[in-house]
């Protein structure tokens, strides 16, 4: 499937569901969505049929973001000092750690740029990618409140809330894949290349991960390494592991 959209249409019931199947919510009101994937470059180019853009909400979710990053690390990390739990909640709201979490999610072939940003790769960018998450973010709280933006956060942001106590794995889920394939299933991944698109200014990388015989998650990123961290955090995420349950997700 092309990441590319007519960018004068907008999202059809089909899609804006798929996108909520994507994100584990199922909004009430689904114009909060799709102001939260429209950046102002779109916005621009259509004021006739486009409402609002995500700039606004981009400041909300920082907020909410930050927030609940904030009580979630003072209740894990009771002995923590302050410095401390500082330094981990900069790590996870980082733009490059809210550009993997878009990615993982699977949900930026969506989002509704300008023909200048299209043509320009900032599908792509790490900017873009975290400015519509903390959009995405507000989304979810203005509809559902602090308790539904909270749940959000904690079930996208849980491998990275994990793997805070071990600071070798943080920034690399190649790594932690492999020690917990090789623990738990006595096997070591590999990466395979699925899919090279997009003109030569504006890369897209398809990666997969296979353990075994198997291909168990594949992710897209700017190259072919941060493609392959995408994968593997989606297969830390998505596998049942011997050991492991998973969360839940929260519904209106």
């Amino acid at each position: 499937m092309s990441i590319q959209k007519d960018l004068d249409s907008s999202l059809s019931p089909a899609e804006l569901m798929e996108i909520e199947s994507a994100l584990g919510y199922k909004f009430q009101d689904p114009d909060l969505l799709l102001n939260a994937l429209t950046r102002r470059s779109f916005w621009h180019e259509n004021r006739s049929t486009c409402a609002d853009n995500n700039e606004r909400m981009e400041f909300l979710g920082d907020s909410v973001l930050n927030l609940v990053i904030a009580h979630i690390l003072y209740t894990t990390f009771p002995d923590a000092p302050e410095g401390q739990l500082q330094k981990k909640r900069a790590s996870l709201v980082r733009q490059n750690a809210l550009a993997r979490i878009m990615r993982q999610i699977g949900v930026a072939k969506y989002i509704r740029m300008g023909k200048g940003d299209e043509i320009s790769g900032c599908r792509e960018r790490n900017s873009i990618l975290a400015d519509t998450v903390e959009a995405i973010i507000a989304a979810v709280f203005l509809d559902g409140g602090y308790h539904c933006g909270e749940e959000f956060i904690t079930t996208h942001f849980r491998l990275m809330l994990q793997n805070l106590r071990d600071s070798r794995n943080f920034d690399d889920p190649k790594s932690l894949l492999q020690e917990k394939s090789q623990a738990e299933l006595g096997m070591t991944p590999f990466y395979i290349l699925l899919e090279e698109t997009g003109e030569e200014h504006a890369r897209t990388f398809k990666m997969g991960v296979v353990i075994g015989e198997n291909l168990v998650a594949e992710g897209h990123g700017p190259n072919k390494k941060e493609a392959a961290q995408v994968a593997a955090s989606r297969a830390l995420s998505d596998l049942q592991w011997p050991s492991d349950r998973g969360g839940g997700n929260c519904s209106n």
